[in-house]
């Protein structure tokens, strides 16, 4: 079974289209459009439609020419073609039949017979000409023809004739920016303002073929406006304009990026202005163009002011004349600011070097600074140390003297004598290890410098002559008891000195500050790791402040206004030391005081 019949309109009204897409898409047609002759053509050889509704007046070919361009193709020689005329001449229906068209139906379209009129000629309806109007039928479309040809020449021959003034226009405006783009880096260098105000106005006289030609710019004191003028003899410079001069304030109230030129100029406030000033003759065509400064201030930076007498600007002069406006006005600022860069990069070398030769001599005064503090902490030491250090000498006298005096006894000692004498050996060794202890841990603390290099650490013995040295420095109250229970049966430990010396450091003054009776220490050994346990009976810690006992630079936390034990500040700082050992760091509250416990690998 067969589709709907195929219909297309060939038409460039789209409301006629839609009036015959309507009529006849409600009859059961299948409807398809084309606006112009040629894409009618293309449509109909891909369609092969039964009929084609073909307008006579088109905008790129008429009816008469689709219609024989139609018949000339095999495939619709035998198309049903019925042309749409407002034209009801005899010799227009004529045409159209002798073209190939099978009939006509006259515009306006009646809505009310359309469809009828054209099922009439889908039936067989045929127009046909009257017997021997052929030949003249034929020579009224031929002279269509013609007519036809001689309007597309001519609009053919002006199209050309504007394209080759374009082109020409194109030429000189390349050739212009050619010129612009190479002004623009040969002006790079040039540090003068006056050279490069002279090289961008001498070309742009030249482009733009400018009989007279006026540059105001702003003077640096921003008290009043410098010029140059183009004169026969070359460019000179022109009287002053004072900051109130009314060309000043009429070109201040301009808007940015305006370009005044022609009538424009002429029926304006300051033409008469700039007549007196000399900026353009009366009878010539007349430029302005004002320079907004590029600082943000939004104020008149300069402006330009021309005239020639030629003709008038065409649109892509006065284009150029605002492109070179702009590479003048940012020439300038940038060579200033290079300047300024250049005096003030020279200045910042020469404070540099001064700077540098006070750094270099502050150092040396930092070093001799810190040599001689150093002296000093270590001479208040060796005070607190020879204080600290009275105590087990006194009681190496007094216990060598009593060994002495029973050792010059002929006789044997007794048993009860015996006894004293190695009780007076236990106390001479005891007081042998501490002054040991201290002298050891002094010369640590004075050789800070090799004491940063790792090396086969004793844990015990490292951790018991850091306290003596405590003790001795006062960091550690003697009032304050501590306990050792130092158990772990190996405590040796590839490592800095410092780093354990600081770690105990952190965590003595975390226990202090509870204010605790007594602090233990002591170590175990658990699972192939080394364990250091600082516990104190001191006050407990709030809970709130644990989950925040370990995070970096906790002084920069603003303390809170809740009172209670904190963890010590230095807590952070443990952690971070015992990562690069592998060990761990964790706080354990308490009923009272707190324990904190490192875990130290030491395989």
């Amino acid at each position: 079974m067969s589709g709907p019949v195929r219909i297309l309109c060939i038409e460039d009204n789209p409301m006629n289209w839609r009036l015959v897409q309507r009529l006849l898409s409600q009859a059961g047609y299948e409807m398809h459009w084309a606006a112009e002759g040629l894409k009618g053509c293309e449509m109909a050889l891909a369609l092969t439609p039964e009929l084609i509704l073909l307008d006579i007046n088109l905008p790129d070919l008429s009816g008469f020419e689709v219609a024989t361009k139609l018949r000339q193709n095999p495939n619709l020689a035998d198309t049903l073609i019925v042309a749409l005329t407002a034209k009801s001449m005899r010799h227009d229906r004529e045409t159209a039949l002798v073209t190939g068209c099978d009939g006509f139906i006259s515009k306006p379209i009646d809505p009310f017979v359309f469809v009828a009129q054209v099922e009439a000629y889908l039936g067989g309806q045929r127009d046909h000409l009257e017997l021997g109007r052929e030949k003249a039928a034929l020579r009224q479309f031929s002279q269509q023809v013609v007519d036809h040809l001689e309007v597309q020449l001519r609009e053919a021959q002006e199209s050309n004739r504007k394209l080759l003034e374009v082109q020409g226009q194109l030429e000189q405006r390349s050739q212009c920016l050619s010129r612009l783009l190479s002004l623009s880096q040969d002006i790079i260098p040039i540090r003068d303002a006056q050279a490069i105000l002279l090289r961008v106005l001498e070309q742009l006289a030249r482009d733009l073929q400018f009989e007279h030609l006026c540059c105001y710019h702003l003077h640096e004191s921003e008290a009043y406006f410098q010029g140059l003028a183009r004169t026969s003899e070359g460019f000179c410079e022109t009287p002053v304009l004072p900051m109130d001069h009314p060309l000043v304030a009429w070109t201040e109230a301009l808007g940015g990026g305006a370009v005044l030129s022609g009538a424009e100029l002429r029926q304006s406030d300051c033409w008469q202005q700039g007549i007196e000033l000399k900026l353009w003759a009366p009878l010539a065509h007349p430029l302005l163009i004002p320079l907004r400064s590029r600082s943000g201030k939004d104020r008149l930076w300069g402006l330009l002011a021309a005239d020639r007498a030629q003709e008038a600007y065409q649109p892509f002069e006065l284009e150029l004349a605002a492109m070179h406006t702009g590479l003048l006005h940012v020439s300038l600022e940038n060579a200033g600011l290079i300047t300024h860069l250049e005096e003030t990069s020279r200045a910042l070398g020469t404070s540099y070097e001064g700077i540098e030769v006070a750094y270099v001599e502050l150092k040396e005064a930092q070093r001799a600074l810190g040599h001689q503090n150093q002296n000093t902490a270590l001479g208040g030491l060796f005070l607190n140390m020879a204080r600290r250090l009275e105590g087990p000498v006194q009681r190496l006298r007094q216990e060598s003297a009593a060994l002495a005096e029973f050792m010059d006894r002929p006789e044997v000692p007794a048993p009860e004598d015996r006894v004293e004498c190695h009780r007076s050996m236990g106390e001479i060794q005891g007081a042998l290890d501490q002054v040991d202890r201290l002298v050891r841990a002094m010369l640590r603390r004075a050789g800070q410098d090799r004491a940063s290099s790792p090396e086969w650490l004793n844990l015990h013995e490292l951790f018991q002559e850091e306290l003596e040295l405590s003790r001795a420095a006062g960091a550690l109250p003697d009032a304050a008891q501590v306990v050792l229970a130092l158990t772990a049966p190996v405590s040796r430990i590839f490592g800095v000195s410092t780093d354990f010396t600081d770690v105990l450091g952190h965590l003595l003054e975390h226990a202090l500050e509870g204010e605790p009776e007594r602090v233990t220490l002591r170590t175990a050994f658990a699972e192939g790791r080394f364990l250091v346990e600082v516990e104190d009976d001191g006050a407990p810690i709030d809970p709130t402040y644990l989950s925040a006992a370990f995070e970096p630079f906790p002084t920069l936390r603003p303390e809170p206004m809740e009172a209670g034990r904190r963890p010590g500040h230095g807590l952070s700082g443990c952690v971070q030391l015992m990562k690069t050992y592998g060990g761990t760091v964790e706080i354990l509250p308490m009923e009272r005081g707190s324990l904190v416990r490192i875990s130290l690998p030491l395989e």
